[in-house]
């Protein structure tokens, strides 16, 4: 049996998908010249492909049900692209022989009966990880947290490929360093200096001084500055002083916990929700905590390193969109997709 024999017998192959899968579908996949909302998926195959990267990278492995549960696609041969894509998938199967039972050198030397047998074993693997990766899409979408953006399936993938991290940790959080003399002294010579491209001052993180009250906006340009520094270059951002250099502290943002026994955790908890809810919790790592104390007033201050991994995009929940953000002069700016492409590229590659 050669590789183009092999590819023969895939290229026949109706892989399945459970029919209770098909709402979710009918969400997410294009049909002919219509364009879903989530168009970056394509038709439903290549929906199956992205699904089947997704389960593979969270190793989320979840079997089809019965037959009678299930419903064919038609033949991987009139796929468009069919070749190119059985090569993909061939060659992303093939790296995960120990999950199969069998290597590519054996599968050459397979009997008909057997070689059979092993392109089912294929089909249902591809079946089992897209079920699984499909599952994960459904958890979000029914949790209002598959965003659109023109990279979701990058973002998706991004935010997988620490999960394993994730899992392993008992708990991952922002956490906060010892103000040090160092710290107090750089950092009342960033407030004399003023705001500049890397340094920034927000008078709260939640409070909006006019009402008094907390307010998802505030909150939102504090996440677009640290969004900011990590897509552009290092910076600091100094919560609890005004754009005039006022030493405000975190009063007003302590007093809107209520009636808690400890308002400055509280603060931190919810300043580490914000950083996962809007950037992942792969942001961690590019944020250094503290708190220090000027004019007897606590601040925080959060010292954000350059994403060298890649570009970060802020989650817009009330657009249900994500933004990308860069620093520019003494502010932060949300970039359109044509510039946004042009500035990855040019930082990236």
């Amino acid at each position: 049996m050669n590789s183009q024999d092999f590819r023969t017998q895939i290229l026949m192959k109706k892989p399945r998908y459970a029919k209770s899968r098909i709402p979710l579908i009918d969400i997410l996949a294009n049909k002919g010249q219509s364009k879903s909302e989530y168009a970056q998926f394509g038709p439903i195959y290549e929906l199956f492909i992205y699904s089947f990267v997704l389960g593979l990278k969270r190793k989320s492995f979840l079997p089809l049900p019965g037959n009678n549960l299930t419903k064919d696609f038609v033949e991987i041969a009139k796929w468009k692209g069919g070749s190119s894509l059985v090569d993909f998938l061939l060659m992303t199967v093939l790296i995960h022989t120990d999950e199969l039972g069998f290597t590519w050198n054996e599968l050459e030397d397979m009997q008909e009966k057997d070689l059979d047998k092993a392109v089912s074993q294929i089909i249902s693997f591809l079946e089992g990880y897209a079920n699984g990766g499909l599952e994960y899409l459904q958890e979000l979408y029914n949790t209002n947290q598959l965003i659109n953006s023109p990279y979701l399936f990058v973002d998706l993938l991004a935010e997988n490929s620490t999960l394993k991290e994730v899992l392993d940790e008992d708990n991952i959080s922002l956490e906060s360093q010892e103000a040090t003399e160092d710290t107090i002294v750089n950092t009342k010579k960033l407030i004399e200096g003023g705001e500049s491209p890397n340094v920034e001052f927000k008078s709260t993180l939640r409070v909006n001084m006019h009402t008094i009250q907390a307010d998802d906006k505030m909150e939102l340009s504090c996440i677009k500055t640290i969004a900011g520094y990590m897509n552009t270059k290092p910076g600091t951002l100094l919560i609890g002083v005004s754009d005039q250099k006022e030493i405000l502290g975190l009063e007003k943002d302590l007093a809107s916990f209520g009636n808690k026994p400890d308002p400055m955790d509280e603060f931190q908890k919810h300043l580490d929700n914000l950083i996962e809810s809007y950037l992942g919790n792969s942001a961690y790592s590019l944020i250094t905590l503290t708190f220090p104390e000027i004019d007897a007033k606590k601040i925080c201050r959060l010292d954000v390193q350059f994403s060298k991994k890649g570009p970060v995009y802020a989650k817009n929940k009330s657009k249900k969109i994500e933004e990308f953000y860069i620093r520019r002069a003494a502010s932060t700016v949300a970039l359109n997709a044509s510039e946004m492409i042009g500035y990855i590229e040019n930082h990236w590659g």
